[in-house]
């Protein structure tokens, strides 16, 4: 309460029947439960989560007796808690929005808040919402924490301290919580599961592959010119 990040603490869950909208930022596995709950205030309130996954909540909140809209900001970091809160930590970034049963004028509101927060909302379905971030957050996450463990085992803390900005900008995802991430990973094993797949295929996994010039040569330009697209 000293930073002025928590303005007034409820005694009762039943007191919260009263707010006019309720965001869910816990980890996704316990937003169900939150569901659950909330239901049992009898909030008319639009509630909505900032969930990384969507399936798993969407699901709950068709069994759950609440107005709700999934939404998911993409503007996370490796770093979490209170000290790593800023405030344009949404300028300009993505909030992904999935509609469930809030009606047209309860969407608008959510979008509204989205915008005021500095951030671009793009409504989807959960299907995609999982599919895309598998391929371009939750996979990357996975690769770079292998990444870490695989080359310090490999050469040792001395080895990884030689490495240079491109290892240090691969290996930012390491510093990830996971406890936040297991959930992720076990409500969208799937997609994620697929994603690495492609990735694997794509990688040249012996010497005489790497020794593929044309091969290789195209694998690069290829992802260079979708990089500077």
């Amino acid at each position: 309460m000293t930073q002025g990040a928590i303005t007034a603490v409820v005694d009762r869950i039943e007191d919260l029947a009263a707010c006019d909208l309720i965001v869910i930022a816990t980890p996704v596995q316990t937003v169900p439960q939150i569901l659950e709950v909330l239901a049992l205030t009898g909030t008319r309130a639009l509630v909505t989560d900032v969930s990384s996954t969507k399936r798993m909540v969407m699901d709950a909140a068709s069994r759950a007796r609440v107005t709700f809209a999934g939404g998911h900001p993409v503007a996370g970091s490796e770093s979490s808690g209170l000290a790593a809160a800023r405030a344009d930590l949404f300028d300009g970034k993505p909030w992904l929005l999935v509609s469930a049963n809030a009606g047209e004028a309860l969407d608008a509101m959510l979008t509204t808040v989205t915008v005021a927060l500095g951030a671009k909302p793009a409504w989807t379905d959960a299907v995609t919402h999982d599919r895309v971030m598998a391929h371009v957050s939750h996979a990357p996450q996975v690769v770079s924490t292998a990444l870490m463990a695989a080359s310090a085992e490999a050469v040792g803390p001395d080895g990884v301290a030689w490495s240079g900005s491109g290892f240090a900008d691969m290996t930012r995802l390491a510093s990830s919580s996971s406890d936040m991430w297991q959930g992720i990973l076990s409500t969208n094993a799937d997609f994620i599961a697929e994603a690495l797949d492609g990735i694997a295929a794509k990688l040249p996994t012996s010497s005489q592959a790497l020794m593929d010039t044309p091969a290789v040569r195209d694998l690069f330009e290829r992802a260079r010119a979708i990089k500077k697209g």
